[in-house]
């Protein structure tokens, strides 16, 4: 056999740089750890195998390697400690087998691979190589079987191996790759900048992390005969077709871009018979277009894994300047070889495991085909603490369902490939059955039979007033009748711009007792929207502030924003003219109210909502809530925010008790905690923005059900505040849907926060841009069906036809309305809300979800309130901050923004942090975004230069200015950003060492890549020194 010695100072290919380099920093682990198993059953001559272990490792010298830096060069050298071949007798203690394979490397001392022939019953053994993929790569494990099956035959039999000669060492396969590299690094340099940007975080089907201990590794089966016919049916090997597979799952995922990471071979007709790495790894670009048959699409995916072949040899990193092996390393990656059958080993049975996990994935998911006559082998390698093992087994199934669907209809666009399971079907069904009988009356008969129950029980308290359900029937009654007579009727809009008072709640059920809808005015507002609100809704009376006229009239008043509409001023409701009369109820397919809430385009639009969908409403939340005589409410809302209908009506049509809060009161926290206690309030219903106001007070009632609603409530604040009341209920919905269409129990010390499950008579489907369902765990549009569905906008045909469809999930003649809120449904079917759709941005071609970065400042211990905007003129992120009212603890902007480096990309990390007291709020409550403060400009944040020029900091200025071809850089510049990248780290690395007499870490440049990081840790490592 030929026996090729290993060259003192092989030179190392720039594949094995881009791995060194990686390991390095400490981001690899185990990730390159390649193991093989081999099982055989029968009478294995240990002795023999053990030979024919040492005549592969004496065969392949690269396995003897280990890397090393020479003359600022990187180069594999012999390793003190050679490679060896161990045997361990493991009967009864299978599970030690793992310590074989999980062996771990020294790359300064080595070995990187190694042999254990292990014994574990007289008949069963087993074989285990393992080796650093610095030395190996996935063709190796069919060339080293090979030859140590005929290693093994001939130690046996004494039949001469007849191993293939090798035509050239691995060190001449190197020199010749390097030399075309530097021929084509123009070419592929030029090829890389149209296509590379860093690859945003995909979106996979579940947590970005794994909640819990996860089991490291799935594998699943997919027949091959299907794919290798359809493969063949489209000219593309099975690779492209598998490929192309995947692109397009994660394209129904929702990722626009997409971007999987692919082992290129190097390998040339001489090199197959050699074992070493002859890979590189290259991410394959992809944009796909929904509406391309999937039949085009492989075939676009084919041409460019073929225009990206001719540059197979050239890292990225080399290629493009100013990535870092962390923006390099693809989050997803697949590699796919054919696998040659297993080889013959005289008179035993043999199983070869070409798949065994490694312990770690160098991705955060790793799919490894291995093709093979018996079918082809899929592994999911995946890192538990980036992705959660059930993530995992969902993309799989969805991989298959995809897969099969591809089989049976290539012609199918990508929009139309299947994904769901029949199991995630039958789930999504289940989890919109919510079907429940609901009575065909509306929330006057209710509050009408509340009224004949219990007369003299109190219904509305504000201030010191008390007003009983008889008193606030027999009001409403005198004024329905009254509006009656003025032509109110079904349809009629009755506009009531009244203060917070029980006049406000009486005119309300005056409206709807008189057949007509309620359009609330606040009379806080701008004169400006309220006449633009008047205007638009033509309505025809107002019910005002002032007082009747004596005898009562409908009046001009003359200092209100609407000019001649007419004004019915109503007193105090004891005073109201009129006879009690009962009118005719109002029919549930009659509109309740009108309420105009904003528009993208700043025009605001009224929602109709019917009687049927408030009774719906009224009547679920009851149940939930379990709603009896006993509650006493707190009317804290505006009436013009639609959640003010719950608070007010629901305790009316139960038999218990409103407590109106007078304006001056709704922003006085303290205020709020002790009418709370002074009135035994019950239920309060607020946004996460008002609660945050009454934990500020010290609010600690324990016997409190608080309702938490009308914009997302963070996880601090939700333990926060779950600690400080009895019960904690996080409610969710548009306007359009009648106020609350989903509910969730936040439990003690909650771990995350969700919007829960569909009231009774709703259907919440998280559906793509084609109104598709995405499975559990991708994001998407939460569109909601069902019986809260409202009518629609107020004389705006157009928007209602774009926003409120039929619905394609429901009963004939159902509608579904689109949310424009992005969401996604966990496997146990609560439902996450993850923002708006427009609250996404794009920065330097990244989806940023900037609800996200607000998440995670809000983790922060000093922060107690949060906001992020974009600004468009100069793309930055600015993060707006409260800090907690810590004595003697400030905030530190550093600290928040070190915090957000943890857990996110650079490119979602804020440049800029404004300190407030308090964010804006709108008069609903609601951050008000448009309010916020500008930042300050550049050049307020610049920093001045120095006075004068420290000797170390030129020093290294100067060696970075060498290194990288720039004159005049600044301390503070990135390496990145000036088109540094692996290789001019170790120059660079290289240069302080033999100027400065100091060896920095190669993990300092990717942790701080600016010259003053550097600095600092030259001179942490001199003050070590002494």
């Amino acid at each position: 056999m030929q026996r090729t010695p290993l060259d003192t100072h092989l030179p190392a290919s720039p594949a094995q740089h881009g791995i060194w380099i990686t390991e390095r920093t400490g981001m690899a682990g185990a990730a390159y750890r390649m193991p093989l198993v081999i099982t055989f059953e029968g009478g294995l001559d240990v002795a023999a195998m053990r030979g024919a272990c040492e005549a592969v490792l004496a065969r392949h010298p690269v396995l003897g390697a280990v890397p090393a830096e020479v003359d600022g060069e990187l180069r594999l050298v012999p390793a003190e400690v050679p490679p060896s071949v161990v045997l361990d007798d493991l009967s009864g203690d299978r599970e030690a087998v793992r310590g074989h394979i999980e062996r771990s490397f020294d790359l300064a001392r080595g070995p990187l691979a190694g042999f254990a022939v292990i014994t574990l019953s007289p008949v069963r053994h087993q074989v285990v190589f393992t080796a650093h993929h610095l030395v190996f790569d996935g063709v190796s494990k069919d060339v080293l079987v090979r030859d140590l099956a005929a290693c093994y035959r001939e130690r046996v039999t004494g039949t001469p191996a007849g191993l293939p000669e090798l035509a050239y060492s691995y060190g001449e396969h190197v020199e010749r790759e390097r030399e075309e590299v530097a021929a084509i690094l123009d070419e592929a340099t030029a090829f890389w900048r149209q296509r590379w940007t860093d690859p945003p975080r995909p979106i996979l089907p579940g947590p970005a992390r794994a909640m819990r201990a996860a089991e490291p590794g799935q594998v699943i089966e997919v027949v091959l005969d299907d794919i290798a016919r359809a493969a063949t049916s489209l000219g593309v090997t099975g690779f492209e077709f598998l490929l192309a597979c995947l692109h397009a799952l994660l394209r129904r995922y929702g990722n626009e871009q997409v971007v999987v990471a692919v082992d290129v071979s190097t390998r040339t007709p001489a090199s197959r018979d050699q074992v070493g790495l002859f890979v590189n790894e290259l991410p394959l670009v992809t944009r796909p277009a929904p509406d391309m048959p999937f039949a085009e699409f492989v075939q676009d995916v084919r041409d460019e894994l073929r225009r990206m072949y001719r540059f197979r040899r050239v890292p990225l990193t080399q290629a493009v300047g100013g990535i870092s092996p962390r923006a390099a390393l693809a989050p997803i990656s697949l590699s796919y070889r054919e696998r040659d059958p297993d080889p013959v080993f005289p008179e035993l049975d043999v199983t070869v495991d070409w798949t065994v996990f490694s312990g770690a994935a160098r991705n955060t998911l790793h799919i490894q085909a291995v093709d093979s006559s018996e079918g082809l082998a899929l592994g999911f390698q995946f890192s538990p603490d980036a992705v959660a093992a059930r993530t995992v087994e969902a993309l799989a199934g969805h991989f298959r369902t995809l897969v099969d669907g591809v089989t049976s209809d290539a012609g199918l666009r990508l929009a139309d490939l299947p994904v769901l399971t029949p199991d995630e079907r039958r789930a999504l069904d289940g989890w919109n059955a919510t079907d429940r009988p609901v009575p065909a009356v509306t929330v006057t008969q209710l509050f009408e039979e509340r009224a004949r129950t219990t007369p003299d029980a109190v219904a509305v308290v504000c201030g010191e007033r008390e007003v009983t359900y008889a008193e606030l029937d027999a009001a409403a009654d005198r004024l329905a009748g009254l509006l009656r007579e003025r032509g109110t009727g079904p349809g009629a809009l009755v506009a009531v711009h009244i203060e917070r008072s029980p006049e406000m709640v009486a005119a309300v059920l005056a409206v709807l007792k008189a057949g007509g809808a309620y359009l609330p005015l606040d009379p806080g507002y701008p004169e400006e929207r309220l006449a633009f609100v008047l205007q638009d809704a033509r309505v025809a009376l107002v019910l005002g502030r002032e007082r009747f006229p004596d005898p009562p009239c409908v009046t001009g008043v003359p200092d209100l924003p609407w000019g001649a509409v007419p004004v019915l001023g109503l007193g105090d409701l004891a005073s109201w003219p009129g006879a009690a009369v009962r009118l005719a109820p109002p029919a549930p397919g009659d509109l309740a109210y009108v309420i105009y809430t904003s528009g993208s385009t700043g025009r605001p639009k009224g929602v109709e909502v019917e009687h049927h969908s408030l009774t719906n409403l009224l009547l679920a939340m009851r149940d939930e809530l379990g709603a009896g005589d006993g509650d006493v409410w707190l009317g804290l809302t505006t009436l013009a925010f639609d959640i003010s209908a719950l608070e007010l009506l629901l305790p009316l049509i139960t038999g218990g008790r409103v407590v109106v809060v007078p304006e001056a009161s709704t922003r006085d926290g303290a205020a709020l905690r002790r009418l709370i206690g002074e009135r035994s309030v019950s239920h309060v219903q607020a946004t996460p923005s008002s609660w945050r106001l009454l934990l500020d007070a010290g609010l600690d009632e324990p016997g409190l059900v608080a309702l938490t609603g009308g914009e997302p409530l963070p996880l601090p604040l939700a333990r926060e505040l779950r600690a400080r009341v009895g019960r904690l209920v996080n409610v969710y919905g548009p306007t359009e849907t009648t106020v609350w269409s989903a509910i969730a129990e936040i439990t003690e010390e909650p771990d995350e926060v969700t919007i829960g499950v569909p009231l009774a008579n709703t259907r919440i489907h998280i559906l793509d841009e084609r109104l598709v369902p995405v499975p559990a765990g991708v994001p998407g549009e939460i569109c909601v069906g069902g019986a809260g569905v409202a009518r629609g906008y107020l004389d705006r045909p157009e928007l209602t036809a774009e926003r409120f469809l039929a619905d394609p999930y429901g009963p004939p003649g159902s509608r579904l309305y689109r949310t424009g809120d992005l969401g996604r449904r966990r496997p146990d079917g609560l439902i996450e809300f993850l923002g708006r759709a427009d609250g996404q941005v794009k920065i330097r071609g990244h989806r940023v979800e900037l609800g996200e970065i607000e998440a995670r400042l809000l983790t922060h211990p000093h922060v107690a309130e949060a906001a992020v905007v974009l600004r468009p003129e100069d793309q930055r992120l600015v993060a707006y901050v409260v800090p907690k009212s810590e004595p003697g603890v400030p905030l530190e902007t550093a600290s928040v923004r070190e915090h957000l480096a943890r857990a996110l990309p650079g490119v979602m990390v804020p440049g800029v942090y404004v300190h407030l007291d308090r964010l804006p709020l709108t008069p609903a409550r609601k951050l008000d975004r448009a309010a916020l403060p500008d930042p300050p400009s550049r050049a307020e944040e610049a920093s001045p230069p120095p006075a004068e020029t420290d000797p170390l900091v030129a020093e290294v200025t100067r060696i970075w200015e060498e290194v990288l071809r720039i004159d005049g850089i600044r301390p503070d510049e990135d390496l990145f950003d000036l088109g540094g990248h692996s290789l001019t780290v170790t120059q660079i690395a290289g240069r302080i060492r033999k100027h400065l007499g100091v060896d920095v870490e190669l993990d300092v440049f990717f942790d701080t890549p600016t010259i003053d990081g550097v600095v600092e840790a030259i001179r942490l490592l001199r003050a070590e020194a002494t």
